[in-house]
Formats: C-alpha cells, sequence, structure tokens
C-alpha cells in the first residue's frame, strides 16, 4: 500500500507534511488533500522502497530517502499534521 492510501486508511483527508532530514533541515509541504493527489511519493521526491511507517503513534510519522538531485539522497522523517 502506498503512503497517500495508508495516511486515507488512517483517517487523514487534508494534511501538512512537515519533513526533517539527516541534517535537521526542515519544510513543510502544505494543504495536501489526499484525494486530489495522484503520487504523494513523487510528490515529495520520496523512494517508494524505502518507506517505512509509524501512524499509530501520538505524533505519526514515516521515514524515506529523499532524492537530492541526479543520484543523491538524504533520509527524511515526515511528521504528519492534520488541520
Amino acid at each position: 500500500m502506498d503512503l497517500k492510501n495508508r495516511l486515507i486508511s488512517h483517517g487523514y483527508d487534508q494534511i501538512d507534511i512537515l519533513l526533517i532530514d539527516e541534517d535537521n533541515n526542515q519544510e513543510t509541504v502544505a494543504d495536501i488533500t489526499l484525494h486530489k493527489v495522484t503520487d504523494l511519493e513523487y510528490k515529495l521526491y520520496l523512494e517508494p522502497d524505502t518507506l517505512s511507517y509509524e501512524l499509530q503513534e501520538d505524533n505519526p510519522y514515516f521515514v524515506a530517502q529523499q532524492k537530492q538531485g541526479s543520484s543523491d539522497s538524504k533520509q527524511v522523517k515526515g511528521f504528519v499534521l492534520e488541520w
């Protein structure tokens, strides 16, 4: 199951995602309506096969490798912020 469908199955519809990379750089991807997004991994530049999920937590998040440029990638933690 992909990230979008996992989030929808946990009851999320409209979210913001706070991405924090391994260097503690932060970026917020705001106003994501999950039912309108085709490929959330592509939108966030994530490598789908690296995703792990912690969605049952008080502060749900996922961890994945995020593509940086042509061949580099960084590990990011994406916190799901519901609004």
